[in-house]
């Protein structure tokens, strides 16, 4: 027998000796005594002792541990603060208004609710309504209220607070910009719960128009139509899931609004205690004010690298696409082997990589997948050789090697060389998007000259004029599409947003059978038909559709949105939004 072996029976020896020593005393021995157990055995002996007494220690504290993870789970617990930068300042903090304004947009979703509201994957649910209706004829719209609605102050919701807002809206005075929506709806209470909304028309995309924000009619009342847009909204009440708690100014900018959870929300209880919306006057101070925020909207996709580490970036889709909108009238664009050839030249995916960091889609038609409209439509694949061949069959040709080519569209008249111009508004990502086209198309023998200006002046001087031959510009859509007011051949001319003055009598009659269909899987048969027909004319090159980046703490949790109609509905669910959690029995 080996010594390590005759150390440890030597050791177990002596602690069968003490336990002996103990019985044969018939009495607790002293703590002098216990601690004469250390005197008696060796510095070999103690190690192993303290092993073998930290690893029952240690088994017990992870039996402990296990059964601790078998019986329990974690949940969200209630408290905790979000801090939320916000580039803009907030104006009236009115919903009537909020149109007008991305920050007062934001507030207002917090603070305020509607009869319907977005879930997640777009899709509208009750709200403030427990139910609502459709007429036959698809003119009135019936809703009911739930039971028990209170604003944050304590008085009752009722549909007095609904016909209030909508009439206010409608009244000149007042200028709200929501006016043209609600012009020509007639309203009927049938009681503090019931009422009607009856259209003139049957407009089946209206339905969207009832997540409108509600006023509290009981502290609008009795104020002059001109004053509504500047009454003080500090003491307004609240019927969304927070409440205005102070509101932090410097001279007459708005540096800060804290909120407060409304006790009295109508939806599921929330589990933070608020949040703090901190709004800068210009990109230098948003960057400054990021590093106190917990939650960073609308980053641009190449600053998301920096934020990765300590935030959740969460990719959000919105129903808003980039295309080309070849002018119609143009005698180049005019020719379809010319559109086709662009459109295969066009490098989609390229852009979407370098332009956008990989976050957005590229995008085929005019609807887009929340539509949920699907169906088959023409792509065009990308493909220098294939646009260069369509360009040779057409006869346009490069005979002076100049790398242009050109072609007599009219007997007597000179070569006309293919030659165009692009306008687009003067953004980075726009510019970018603009040149890597530019480069492709010369690849076939294009000339693209671009030309970017600042917005406003965009619209006025050359959008109102349609002075362009290719307009490189967004259009947003809603959940229920509505592409009658971008394809209709009557809104070719300034107003309207038919930005390729596209007339197709076919597209016309589809478009106006369906914006009176009530029936979905009609109105989705007839929208196919005309994303069909609309991608074989080519009016347009669909391009992208860019992400929404929503960079987020990673202590927060709960968030799952997916699809939002425009920025301010980030705040989907917030509801389920946490910052702590607790282990309860399962």
């Amino acid at each position: 027998m080996n010594k390590s072996s005759n150390g440890a029976q030597d050791f177990f020896a002596k602690i069968f000796y003490i336990k002996q020593w103990k019985k044969n005393k018939n009495k607790r021995p002293s703590k002098k005594q216990w601690l004469s157990f250390f005197k008696i055995i060796s510095k070999t002996e103690k190690i192993i002792f303290f092993i073998f007494l930290f690893l029952a220690i240690g088994s017990l504290a992870l039996w402990w541990w296990l059964s601790i993870l078998e019986n329990t789970k974690i949940q969200p617990a209630d408290g905790g603060i979000l801090k939320e930068v916000i580039m803009g300042q907030p104006q009236s903090l009115n919903p009537i208004f909020s149109l007008l304004n991305d920050a007062d947009r934001d507030v207002s979703e917090l603070i305020f609710s509607g009869l319907l509201k977005y879930t997640k994957d777009g899709k509208l649910i009750n709200n403030l309504a427990k139910e609502y209706n459709l007429s036959k004829d698809g003119k009135i719209y019936e809703f009911k209220l739930k039971d028990n609605l209170l604003w944050s102050d304590g008085e009752k919701i009722t549909t007095e607070d609904i016909s209030f807002t909508i009439e206010a809206i409608k009244n000149p005075e007042v200028q709200s910009p929501l006016r043209l929506v609600w012009q020509d709806v007639k309203i009927e209470k049938a009681d503090e719960k019931t009422i009607k909304f009856i259209l003139k028309n049957p407009y089946f995309p209206f339905l969207e128009n009832f997540t409108l924000k509600i006023l509290p009619s009981h502290l609008f009342k009795d104020i002059e139509s001109q004053e509504i847009l500047s009454k003080p909204q500090d003491k307004t009440a609240s019927s969304g899931p927070f409440k205005i708690k102070t509101i932090e100014k410097e001279e007459d900018r708005i540096k800060k609004i804290i909120l407060d959870k409304n006790p009295n929300f109508h939806g599921k209880p929330l589990f933070l205690d608020g949040i703090e919306l901190i709004f800068a006057r210009d990109e230098l101070e948003f960057s400054e004010l990021k590093n106190q925020a917990t939650n960073i909207p609308n980053i641009s996709p190449k600053d998301k690298n920096n934020l990765e580490e300590s935030f959740e970036i969460y990719n959000l889709s919105l129903p808003r696409y980039f295309a080309l909108f070849l002018n119609q009238e143009n005698k180049i664009l005019s020719q379809k082997e010319i559109r086709e050839s662009l459109a295969m030249a066009t490098p989609k995916e390229e852009i979407i990589n370098q332009v956008l960091a990989g976050k957005g889609r590229i995008i085929e038609g005019p609807l887009l997948e929340e539509n949920q409209i699907g169906g088959e439509l023409k792509k065009y694949k990308f493909d220098i050789e294939a646009a260069k061949k369509k360009l040779d069959k057409a006869g346009w040709k490069d005979g002076n090697k100049d790398g242009i080519r050109e072609k007599v569209i009219k007997e007597k008249e000179k070569a006309t060389p293919l030659e165009l111009n692009l306008f687009t508004v003067d953004q980075a990502e726009l510019k970018e998007t603009a040149k890597i086209i530019q480069k492709k198309w010369e690849e076939i023998g294009v000339k693209l000259n671009i030309n970017t200006i600042e917005g406003e002046k965009l619209r006025q001087d050359y959008i109102a004029e349609r002075k362009y031959d290719i307009l490189l510009f967004a259009q947003g859509l809603y959940m229920i599409a509505d592409p009658s007011s971008f394809w209709h051949s009557s809104q070719k001319d300034y107003p309207g947003s038919n930005l390729s003055m596209y007339q197709n009598s076919d597209i016309d009659a589809i478009l106006k059978k369906s914006i009176t269909e009530t029936d979905f899987e009609k109105r989705k048969k007839l929208l196919q038909s005309f994303q069909k027909k609309i991608t074989k004319d080519i009016p347009a090159i669909f391009l992208y559709s860019p992400n929404y980046i929503y960079a987020v703490d990673k202590k927060v949790k709960g968030i799952d949105g997916k699809y939002i109609i425009d920025p301010s509905k980030r705040f989907i669910g917030i509801e389920n939004w946490y910052t702590k959690e607790k282990r309860v029995p399962k």
